[in-house]
């Protein structure tokens, strides 16, 4: 059981050397370390070669553009592991994180995607997250996707339908086509790859698993500028709208896809703002706002139609007995 692991990195130096010291002070090596270094980022390139000067499982890409879909799809061409594990180099790993991926996989055939919690590390410890009793990576009829894999699970390991991608293996053979949908590419740190991923392999017949023991440790960096989400005017929002809509509308039930158009437009949310959000915005954001529940349902009718021009091809998702859904 070969891993490797992919390391997609974009000016955040100091983040990717804390990264490496974790990997490489790990139990067991993995098989082979790529690090995929985004366009312009002199620094982090000179780190990347400096560490393979002295890890020669360590393979050096350059991105043609700083994408991370694009980063990951250029790293799938080139390597060569039977489990594939992808980490942000914004996290840290602790002692025995390779061994309880290598042994998971091992023992549960069934396995094709293997997550975990990201402890989001904040300098005020009452931000830290109580675990929960269910909904996290969940797919809700009336909520959509519930995130939430930063607080763990009371009940561990558990199936779920999206892994978080800033801590999330796969097996090669769960995972045949071995790219991610490039509709979902623009710039940055792109959304939803990981539901076109986990969706993909669930609809392979394996199993998506969270486990609390499976954790890294996540100081999630500043974004670049032309990757804030922060503000609800950004093109980075935008695609992430379109980027929702797309993969509902390829992978979920057609009542799914119906909640997501109605919720969107008629409530969204802080960042997304439908009328509801708009209305409780207008104060602070003053009359523009009430122009974007239209700007967003038009990126959601754009991803919507995409979405379906590729379901044909798609089979309907359904969970089976063992999934006690």
């Amino acid at each position: 059981m070969r891993l490797s692991v992919v390391i997609p990195t974009y000016k955040r130096p100091d983040d990717l050397s804390r990264l490496l010291d974790s990997l490489f002070e790990q139990t067991e090596l993995p098989y082979e370390v790529l690090i995929i270094v985004g366009p312009g980022d002199d620094e982090g390139l000179c780190i990347a070669k400096e560490w393979k000067a002295n890890w020669p499982i360590i393979q050096v890409h350059l991105a043609l553009k700083p994408s991370v879909i694009h980063s990951l799809n250029l790293s799938f061409t080139k390597v060569k592991g039977d489990v594939i594990c992808l980490l942000d180099d914004d996290v840290w790993l602790p002692s025995g994180w390779s061994s309880r991926i290598k042994i998971a996989y091992e023992k549960n055939p069934s396995i094709g995607v293997y997550g975990g919690r990201d402890h989001l590390q904040h300098d005020n410890p009452a931000l830290s997250h109580p675990p929960l009793s269910h909904l996290i990576g969940t797919y809700q009829w009336n909520l959509g996707l519930v995130g939430n894999h930063h607080c763990g699970l009371y009940k561990s390991p558990a199936l779920i339908d999206v892994a978080k991608g800033c801590n999330l293996s796969f097996r090669r053979t769960a995972f045949v086509e071995m790219q991610i949908d490039t509709i979902l590419e623009s710039a940055g740190a792109e959304t939803c790859w990981e539901i076109d991923i986990c969706q993909r392999v669930r609809l392979a017949g394996f199993d998506v698993v969270y486990d609390n023991n499976n954790y890294v440790l996540h100081y999630a960096s500043p974004r670049m500028a032309f990757d804030n989400r922060n503000d609800s005017f950004t093109y980075a929002n935008s695609r992430r709208v379109f980027n929702e809509a797309f993969v509902t509308a390829k992978f979920r039930p057609i009542l799914e896809v119906i909640t997501f158009c109605l919720r969107s437009f008629l409530i969204g949310s802080r960042l997304h703002p439908g009328i509801l959000w708009s209305f409780l915005l207008l104060s602070k954001l003053h009359f523009s706002v009430l122009k974007l529940p239209w700007h967003y349902m038009g990126c959601i009718k754009d991803g919507i139609s995409h979405g379906f021009q590729q379901r044909s091809a798609v089979p309907s998702l359904k969970w089976s007995s063992k999934n006690g859904r």
